[in-house]
């Protein structure tokens, strides 16, 4: 069994518990409201297509179950968790620049100048703002070749994106075993998806965009160190294919997260839904919090990716959401370059 693997839901939410709180069966004269935000709230990624996904990213690095193995590998994955990655090379700090920015990004008072002089400490942050500035996404007739501008042309939101992106990229390129050469850049992929549905999302219900794309970042990289750990134990090259490991190998994957964002500083908001995303087992979801949100996006992305390896047709992802719009709108975004403007 795959479906705990990426911490995902398995267990149906009750169709008596609507979010809306009236009852189905009684609908008010006045209620004009459309059923169809019930419908997203309450979705979850069907069992098939969750298998189906599972199977894609992790079939052909799976092997058979090992108690030897398994003890092994849980046996690192639990000294990384209680050495307090004091000196550990499993997670690069991010440079000191980028804690320094986020902070500044959250000042209303911070001018262009202000965080134009900021990047330029960090030769490789100018380096990507001045690539994204140029790109072809902004459609500029004229290079541009200043950091004031380029700074003012991105905007706040799209320099919070830009930050981000930049600050866990040293995770993914530090490969250094077969499972991690073979699944990070794949998880990668995953998590900046999952990061942009946790956007927009967020920006279809009223939450914090940026919040919410920490959050989505944040998510699965605990993962990638766990993989990390896993080569450098030199007992395997596949996991093992036991329900009971990726179980474990999930919550140590999650709490590896979670020290990320709190060694790095994150807010206490992002790691509180990071770390409560998949929590509403035994009862209805919160639509309201930002766990919900990365819940969803995890699943709408996981259904993208499916239709881009052409396992999931198009026809079949419009009638899964032919009464969640929103959803629709999310899943189908993903396809589009990461509009961090």
């Amino acid at each position: 069994m795959l479906l705990r693997l990426f911490g995902l839901q398995t267990t149906e939410v009750s169709s008596t518990a609507a979010v809306s709180g009236a009852p189905q069966s009684e609908p008010a004269a006045s209620e004009t409201t459309p059923a169809s935000p019930d419908l997203s709230w309450q979705w979850q990624l069907p069992a098939r297509q969750l298998a189906q996904f599972n199977q894609w990213m992790l079939g052909p690095h799976l092997g058979a179950p090992s108690p030897y193995t398994e003890r092994a590998v849980l046996a690192a994955l639990d000294r990384v968790l209680h050495s307090e990655l004091s000196g550990s090379q499993l997670i690069p700090r991010v440079p000191s620049v980028l804690p320094q920015l986020l902070k500044s990004l959250r000042n209303e008072k911070v001018t262009a100048g202000d965080l134009a002089q900021q990047i330029a400490k960090d030769v490789v942050l100018v380096a990507e703002l001045m690539a994204e500035v140029n790109s072809s996404c902004f459609q500029g007739t004229q290079k541009i070749n200043s950091l004031d501008k380029a700074v003012q042309l991105l905007g706040l939101n799209g320099l919070r994106m830009l930050i981000a992106r930049n600050a866990f990229r040293p995770l993914i390129q530090a490969q250094t075993g077969h499972l991690t050469n073979a699944l990070a850049p794949i998880i990668w992929e995953y998590t900046e998806k999952t990061a942009q549905a946790c956007r927009i999302l967020a920006l279809q219900r009223g939450l914090d965009e940026f919040t919410a794309f920490l959050a989505g970042l944040l998510r699965h990289v605990g993962l990638i160190i766990a993989l990390r750990t896993i080569d450098q134990t030199g007992v395997t090259r596949q996991l093992p294919a036991s329900a009971r490991f990726q179980q474990n190998l999930m919550e140590q994957a999650l709490l590896l997260s979670v020290h990320v964002g709190r060694q790095w500083q994150f807010p206490d908001t992002v790691l509180e839904a990071v770390l409560h995303a998949d929590a509403n087992k035994d009862h209805a979801p919160d639509v309201n919090t930002l766990s919900h949100c990365i819940s969803q996006a995890q699943q709408l992305t996981q259904v993208y990716l499916l239709q881009r390896a052409e396992i999931v047709t198009t026809a079949e992802i419009e009638k899964m959401f032919a009464e969640m719009p929103q959803l629709l709108e999310c899943c189908t975004g993903l396809s589009a370059r990461m509009d961090i403007a």
